[in-house]
């Protein structure tokens, strides 16, 4: 059975959300934070990965079964996840959040660790694509793609190198009054960034907006995992069905 490499540490520092990551202005990855953890221990999944009792379907198409990972093991207290079809672990209530913000999620993160800028636009709210585009050009003189690659090469260089995503958790925003008043503070962030009314005009745009809390787990080219993206909140617009993120 394979083993993985995984920081005691950096699993319990996935289990506690809640430090506000807001837009700064001269700041593009708006307040992504990193956090490597030393002190590796083994741990085996054979028991992590094995379906409990438990289990049940998953709502989505294409998520697995939910898996509860035995008492004894040191997954235990991250709680229940699902597998996604490219094998990370997804923490999330389906109560809470569809399975296809998720795995919108899934998808624009999964583009930072390939670089894949095509699979990052389909993941971003059309009118921000535009808007950002027309902001760097007249403040940078470069456009979103190179936007793009730089936070790609930051978080490469917070992994020491090449990187892949294995653990996604979300959770309802806990520092704010509500769900609709971190959206609405989060679009205001962006009116001040652009310098412009753009929160009327994405609010007119979409069919709702969700504001939710999220941490990455990655593991480096050495396979050990650590905490890349702790905490950061993030606005989701749902527009005909499907889900769409800003950033």
């Amino acid at each position: 059975m394979k083993k993985s490499r995984i920081s005691a540490a950096a699993l319990s520092a996935l289990l506690c959300l809640g430090c506000f990551c807001g837009c700064n202005k001269n700041d593009e990855s708006s307040g992504k934070s990193s956090e490597k953890e030393s002190a590796p221990i083994e741990m085996t999944s054979e028991n992590a990965d094995k379906p409990s009792e438990k289990d049940s379907d998953a709502p989505g198409e294409n998520q697995g079964e939910i898996i509860v990972p035995d008492e004894d093991s040191d997954e235990y207290d991250l709680g229940s996840y699902r597998i996604s079809p490219n094998g990370i672990k997804l923490y999330y209530e389906d109560s809470e959040y569809p399975p296809e913000l998720i795995e919108t999620l899934e998808k624009y993160f999964l583009s930072f660790s390939t670089g894949d800028f095509a699979s990052y636009k389909e993941c971003i709210f059309p009118s921000y694509i535009d808007t950002m585009e027309s902001y760097l050009q007249k403040n940078f003189q470069y456009g979103l793609e190179k936007s793009f690659q730089t936070q790609c090469d930051n978080l490469s260089v917070n992994m020491g190198g090449s990187f892949e995503i294995t653990r996604i958790k979300a959770e309802k925003p806990i520092e704010v009054e509500s769900e609709e008043a971190g959206a609405e503070e989060f679009l205001d962030n962006l009116d001040s960034f652009f310098g412009q009314d753009y929160k009327e005009s994405v609010k007119n745009d979409c069919d709702a907006l969700r504001y939710m809390t999220f941490s990455i787990m990655a593991k480096d080219a050495d396979e050990n995992e650590s905490l890349l993206v702790s905490s950061f909140y993030i606005l989701f617009a749902e527009k005909d069905g499907k889900y769409y993120t800003f950033g």
